[in-house]
């Protein structure tokens, strides 16, 4: 099951805490990477095939592949820390932040166990971010972004080492190369953009751009498009009183009704909605009919 991750600030972190269900649920995945933390309690957390018996302490990493789950124990019920992150905060600092998270399942070890100084370590920096978005003081995004940069750096660091030199080299290529792609995508999103188009200006194969990129993000190329478009929209939004039309082309997007379909399936609601959310007025949104109910609704940016 993929489920739809939204958050809650407008610097895509979530943080916080959850009990599971002392039965097990069905597995899920996302497209935001994670980490679990636990607080207190026992249980078992399922990666797959894969489980871990869970004791107070223990850190868990997941990409936005490995399809998982955690269960309490009934008689002692875990309570964790999770934090939520899309891969586009390390893509901007640094794609080899994002090496952590780009395991193959089979052979990785979800696992950092409690009585390991990582864990203690990677536990204040998540317990900082958590503490930064809960108290929203004055430059609490950039502290929060900050830390998890920081915890972030601490995992490389721990994963780096346990790779071969040649896959060290193998990962440090596809990052680079995936920095190039997500630079120019940066420029450029705001006009009709193909992967051909930045792979071509690269010298490199679509299909090894296509690889490279989905790799180190986790993410399609046309998706990290929509979601630069997106979060410029949320921005534009939030900081103007532009039209939510003239706003949603000058994005990139090709069409009102694909504007509609995919601002709305990035944030669980539409960009009239959103901006009604933060309190501002929007008396001509220069939306004309309903988008949804439109003939261009199938349109594809």
């Amino acid at each position: 099951m993929k489920m739809t991750i939204t958050y809650e600030h407008d610097v895509p972190i979530n943080a916080f805490q959850w009990t599971p269900k002392t039965y097990r649920q069905p597995l899920h995945a996302h497209a935001s990477l994670e980490m679990g933390l636990c607080l207190s309690g026992t249980g078992t957390f399922y990666f797959g095939r894969k489980q871990y018996q869970v004791r107070q302490g223990d850190l868990f990493l997941v990409n936005n592949e490995e399809l998982h789950i955690a269960q309490s124990d009934p008689g002692d019920p875990s309570r964790y820390l999770f934090l939520n992150f899309d891969s586009s905060l390390l893509m901007a600092e640094d794609p080899a932040l994002l090496l952590p998270f780009s395991y193959r399942s089979a052979n990785f070890d979800n696992l950092i166990p409690a009585d390991s100084p990582l864990a203690a370590a990677a536990a204040e920096w998540m317990q900082t971010v958590e503490r930064e978005l809960i108290g929203g003081e004055p430059g609490y995004k950039a502290m929060a972004k900050s830390a998890l940069i920081q915890l972030c750096g601490l995992l490389l660091r721990h994963y780096h080492g346990r790779l071969s030199a040649s896959r060290q080299l193998s990962m440090k290529q596809s990052a680079n190369q995936t920095k190039a792609l997500a630079q120019l995508v940066e420029q450029r999103y705001r006009d009709p953009i193909s992967l051909r188009d930045v792979a071509d200006e690269l010298g490199i194969s679509v299909s090894r751009a296509s690889r490279v990129f989905h790799e180190t993000t986790g993410r399609r190329f046309a998706d990290y498009v929509a979601m630069l478009r997106v979060q410029e929209a949320m921005r534009l939004l939030a900081g103007s009183d532009k039209q939510v039309a003239h706003i949603g082309f000058e994005c990139g997007f090709q069409s009102l009704a694909t504007f509609y379909r995919v601002f709305k399936e990035s944030t669980g609601i539409s960009p009239v909605h959103y901006r009604q959310t933060l309190g501002l007025e929007a008396p001509d949104s220069g939306r004309g009919p309903d988008p949804a109910n439109s003939e261009n609704s199938a349109a594809r940016s």
